[in-house]
């Protein structure tokens, strides 16, 4: 692994440490997987807590401008799994 994805890794792993949902739970909790390519692309499959909650979806956004404003990343692909309608949650995070 290069240098620079060994630095966004560290970046990445520090911020989902740090991370929590409005409802006080740790986002490695709600993280079904990631991975993160070469290219420096990630992908995030991810399972949010409280499936109705508004405030969960915009944090979810939220969560993903911070990981796209670590540098040296190219892209940041949020997928929703697990809950009703996950596919409009997907659709609702690549589109803001």
């Amino acid at each position: 692994m290069s240098r620079k994805l060994v630095s966004i890794q560290r970046r990445l792993v520090s911020l989902i440490q740090k991370w929590k949902d409005p409802h006080g739970i740790s986002i490695q909790q709600l993280m079904q997987s990631m991975e993160l390519t070469d290219d420096a692309e990630i992908e995030i499959n991810i399972q949010p807590s409280r499936p109705h909650c508004a405030c969960c979806l915009f944090d979810l956004e939220e969560f993903r401008d911070n990981i796209e404003n670590i540098k040296g990343v190219s892209s940041v692909k949020i997928i929703v799994k697990g809950i009703p309608d996950a596919d409009r949650w997907t659709r609702a995070l690549s589109n803001s």
